[in-house]
């Protein structure tokens, strides 16, 4: 799959301001690379900007020049801003996946408030809404908590946009792929000691993911 439809996948989630301006989560891993190349050339097309914001959790010391990649990346793009926020604050000894994702909501936010961005765009793909649903089920969830992830959610007077959720990783990465584009990949992502990676692995080898979905 080499085309992928941005402008549909964004449809729902209007409306937005014309010219539009969004602000976009990259971490330069292959979602969230390919959410920003997609947004940039969507702002692009309707004269509007994109402000691409990469975190540095501090939790591995390749992360500060792995961020300043992307903001290189991007500044070299019309219509785009870039810039690395970081985490200074304490990391606990347990739980850091949790506490890294707060601090990374709370940074985005507070850069989006500050500046009147309304619109803050994640990576977030169909195989992580499959392995939300899993950990949720696993939990012993209700029927809400097992609706996972929304589309379209608010923090505190950010509309937090998943326009990716109904695209495959394998698909966004052979687009990356046809455009020649590399991508980090996150040691993290690969520990099995943190919950998600132990349910992506278990999807992976069931193929209970298109269930899940459902």
């Amino acid at each position: 799959m080499t085309n992928l439809d941005i402008d549909g996948c964004l449809q729902p989630l209007g409306p937005f301001e014309r010219p539009p301006v969004i602000a976009a989560a990259v971490s330069g891993g292959s979602d969230s690379l390919a959410l920003g190349l997609l947004l940039a050339e969507w702002v692009a097309a309707q004269g509007g900007t994109l402000h691409v914001l990469s975190v540095d959790h501090g939790l591995r010391p390749a992360a500060r020049a792995e961020c300043a990649a992307v903001v290189a990346r991007f500044v070299a793009l019309p219509h785009c801003t870039a810039q690395m926020l970081a985490w200074t604050g304490s990391q606990p000894a347990s739980g850091l996946q949790q506490a890294a994702r707060a601090a990374r909501y709370g940074l985005l936010g507070d850069w989006c408030r500050a500046r009147g961005i309304l619109h803050l765009a994640l990576g977030h793909t169909a195989d992580d809404q499959a392995e939300t649903v899993a950990m949720r089920r696993d939990h012993g969830s209700t029927v809400q908590g097992l609706a996972a992830m929304p589309a379209v959610a608010q923090l505190d007077g950010v509309r937090l946009l998943r326009p990716l959720l109904g695209l495959a990783r394998d698909d966004l990465r052979a687009w990356l792929r046809a455009r020649g584009e590399s991508w980090i990949e996150d040691p993290s992502n690969q520990a099995e000691r943190f919950e998600r990676v132990r349910q992506r692995q278990a999807l992976a080898a069931s193929g209970d993911s298109p269930g899940l979905l459902r």
